[in-house]
């Protein structure tokens, strides 16, 4: 099994996590000091922004391709993405406008459903591999060397799309 350690943040993608994350350590700080003054009413947005924080940075995926499957996995999902049932893979440089169906965007990255169905775990925008599944399903990972993990997924001898 071969590790494609995940894509360093972009630099969008950092800006707005610095301004995103520093709104909620603000929030959290104001939270902290209001309940140490006695007033409890900051306890719920403390708690909310905390568990913001946490669950975005462990969203965070790892990557990692055996000779059967792309499997992904971070502190909530472990799913493989099976050769057999990808009909392409690409890299995708564009940065074009996307909608968030459900999921974080902007705090460590785009993670969850983007533009209806499409499932991202990006980090980086310009380092993205799009994987069309031949169910339709659209998965995107930002691996930091995406040429390299396509190179290495085409040469498994369970590709499909070889």
């Amino acid at each position: 099994m071969k590790e494609f350690p995940t894509a360093k943040m972009d630099r969008v993608m950092l800006i707005s996590t610095l301004v995103f994350g520093g709104i909620c350590i603000g929030v959290l700080i104001l939270s902290i000091i209001s309940i140490r003054d006695g007033e409890k009413f900051m306890f719920f947005p403390g708690t909310i922004v905390l568990a913001a924080l946490l669950t975005s940075y462990l969203l965070i995926p790892k990557i990692s391709v055996n000779t059967r499957e792309i499997l992904v996995r971070n502190s909530f999902v472990n799913f493989p993405i099976k050769f057999s049932d990808v009909a392409e893979i690409s890299r995708v440089e564009k940065i074009k406008l996307v909608f968030r169906t459900f999921g974080v965007g902007g705090l460590f990255g785009n993670f969850g459903y983007f533009n209806g169905n499409d499932v991202w775990y990006v980090t980086n925008r310009r380092k993205k591999v799009q994987i069309k599944m031949k169910s339709g399903k659209v998965y995107m990972l930002s691996p930091e060397n995406p040429d390299e993990f396509i190179e290495y997924i085409k040469t498994q001898t369970d590709f499909a799309g070889n």
